[in-house]
């Protein structure tokens, strides 16, 4: 069913942090715990944030929380079991599963008092790609050649350019570009969680990526590496060196996945 998607990914601390508070988790094609032919499978990137250990916390809590809970066998709406509709509601119900449980442990541990995590989660079915999406992580679509931003950053700089106060592509311009708007987590309620249903086509290829790769490379240079590369893991090692090159400030992970 899934024999033609193939995937890469790499983490890295980068140059300036003391620990990577990045977290990934990948529903590997072969895994036979969960209900991939109706559910399809799952890749989720996120970074934590909070300082010491929260952050580390906090990622790794919403990346398991969101796999446990989007295959959950609760069909709540059993008429619309096997809908793209259902499958991108069942998506963003884990994504909210995942901001309570982090908010509630942050209650309950001094500190871990508003920690928080961004998340962005890429489920491949049979024909769709389906993405949940909340904070400044992004996911990509290369298509053809060329490349496509298929998530909206939670970010004031976002919605300044939502408003037409500043023109995209100048988004550090005013010192705000990474901060956030939602998190998973952290001291508020969960607004809006973004999400899209895209048609598949064969020889799409999607790049998962926290913003120690999108705030030091630019989308035009993730671009041509993306097309310069052709296996997942290669494209993985040389986009996280790009992004070292530049500084390396944050930590850095990514994930390509070919299909």
């Amino acid at each position: 069913m899934f024999e033609n998607v193939s995937y890469g990914v790499k983490s890295d601390i980068g140059l300036h942090r003391c620990n990577n508070e990045d977290h990934s988790l990948i529903v590997d094609p072969s895994c036979n715990r969960y209900n991939l032919k109706q559910l399809g499978i799952v890749f989720v990137i996120a970074d934590g944030l909070g300082g010491h250990a929260a952050g580390e916390i906090a990622s790794r809590m919403a990346c398991e929380e969101v796999v446990s809970a989007y295959y959950r066998d609760d069909l709540r709406f059993p008429d619309q079991a096997d809908t793209d509709e259902w499958k991108v509601r069942k998506l963003e119900t884990a994504i909210r599963s995942a901001h309570d449980k982090i908010f509630h442990l942050s209650m309950e541990k001094a500190e871990l008092r508003g920690m928080g995590t961004t998340l962005s989660a890429l489920v491949i079915t049979e024909s769709k790609a389906l993405i949940g999406h909340v904070g400044d992580s992004r996911i990509y679509r290369r298509r053809n050649h060329a490349s496509e931003r298929m998530t909206i950053d939670h970010t004031k700089s976002q919605a300044l350019i939502d408003m037409g106060q500043i023109r995209p592509g100048n988004e550090n311009s005013l010192g705000c570009g990474h901060i956030l708007t939602q998190a998973l987590g952290g001291y508020d309620d969960l607004d809006a969680v973004f999400t899209r249903v895209e048609d598949l086509k064969r020889g799409d290829l999607f790049l998962l990526c926290t913003d120690g790769l999108h705030g030091l490379v630019t989308d035009h240079e993730i671009e041509e590496i993306l097309n310069n590369n052709s296996l997942p893991q290669a494209t993985c090692d040389t986009l996280v060196q790009a992004a070292i090159r530049k500084g390396g400030d944050d930590n850095i992970t990514v994930m390509i996945i070919q299909v």
